[in-house]
């Protein structure tokens, strides 16, 4: 293979990972297809990615991608666990990227930006591990897994979320996400990869609500939430209180009191049906309830079990926007100072270690 056609597949094959680099986190509505457990969805997911790449690539070098992907993913793990927040265990998904999922969302942007910047750097390592076996047993393969591992810390980096990059900028200044937007476009028009427009376009959409429209004075869109649960009432109620049973598939609005218990310091609310009374008691921290709609009942031998429909608005703290409130950013000046400076030297150094494997994999040059 001549020179240029070794740059255009590498090229092309670096179209292909900054795909996976911005999809891997907006697909979870993939993640209950790999699933099959704990540890059994990881497996066999990345089984299939390798599956899916050795289409392509020879085995060795499929094998090599998807573990450089799979150390990335584990820096997450890492961080998540040593700032106690669960996380699921990684999921792949064939040319898009793998995922973990957060079971509890980060408090602060500083918290967020080292669970964002774990990926990064424990990637790098697996990277390093892989360039430094190349030059030792002189392979090709692991010569251009290593430059592939770089190169998707590196482009991971971009401050544009959903990438480790935007997440990480959040410590150091939200200004980068302005600098994130004019080079991701580059990125995006030098890889010809045009459906990063759509997630470009989000991410610049996002901004444009929580910054331009704000500061004309519009009103800022509050975060809703819907949920159904189910609850038992007592037949005798309705007997006590002459009222007939709800049909199955009655609809109304009910009654509601939410409130704060000082004891337990628990949320609770109340629900309440017309003539009744209070029908349940149910723990809801997950935000302001605005409404309580009956949505169905079925009837049984002693009990009435309906369905309740609650629309809340989301507690700032629970809410799973890019954007969050201005105490979120709140962080010291030494720890933007030390987000900054490993930051920018790690997109530095990935650069530099581009360079130096690419310069590796090059044959050397005929003289004479």
């Amino acid at each position: 293979m001549n020179r240029s056609k070794k740059k255009m597949g590498w090229k092309s094959f670096g179209g292909i990972l900054a795909f996976l680099a911005f999809f891997g986190g907006k697909l979870k509505f993939l993640l209950p297809l790999l699933k099959l457990g704990k540890f059994g969805g990881t497996i066999w997911s990345m089984a299939l990615m390798v599956g899916a790449y050795a289409l392509i690539y020879p085995w060795s070098f499929a094998i090599g991608v998807v573990v450089m992907i799979f150390i990335h993913e584990m820096g997450h793990v890492i961080a998540a666990k040593r700032k106690g927040i669960p996380v699921s265990a990684p999921a792949f998904i064939p040319f898009l990227g793998a995922l973990i999922t957060m079971k509890k969302q980060p408090v602060d942007a500083a918290t967020e930006a080292y669970l964002a910047f774990g990926g990064p750097l424990i990637g790098t390592l697996g990277a390093l591990a892989a360039f430094f076996l190349g030059v030792g047993l002189e392979s090709p393969v692991l010569l251009s897994i290593a430059q592939i591992g770089f190169f998707l810390n590196l482009i991971n980096l971009i401050p544009i979320h959903p990438l480790d990059g935007g997440r990480i900028v959040t410590a150091i200044s939200r200004w980068l996400w302005v600098i994130g937007l004019i080079g991701g476009l580059i990125v995006i028009i030098y890889l010809k990869a045009l459906i990063f427009l759509i997630f470009w376009a989000m991410f610049a959409w996002e901004l444009y609500k929580k910054y331009v429209r704000k500061n004309r004075g519009e009103p800022e869109e509050l975060q809703r939430g819907r949920t159904k649960v189910t609850i038992s009432v007592d037949k005798a109620h309705f007997m006590e209180s002459g009222l007939p049973i709800p049909a199955e598939a009655h609809e109304r609005d009910l009654g509601f009191v939410q409130l704060c218990k000082v004891e337990s310091k628990e949320e609770v609310c109340y629900l309440y049906y017309p003539g009744i009374g209070t029908i349940a008691e149910l723990p809801f921290p997950q935000g302001l309830v605005e409404h309580a709609r009956l949505h169905g009942t079925v009837e049984e031998s002693d009990e009435v079990k309906m369905t309740i429909l609650l629309t809340f608005i989301v507690y700032p703290e629970l809410q799973t926007g890019l954007i969050q409130s201005e105490e979120y950013y709140e962080v010291p000046a030494k720890v933007r100072w030390g987000y900054g400076i490993a930051y920018f030297g790690l997109a530095l150094f990935l650069g530099w270690m581009m360079l130096q494997t690419y310069s590796a994999i090059l044959p050397p040059p005929i003289i004479g």
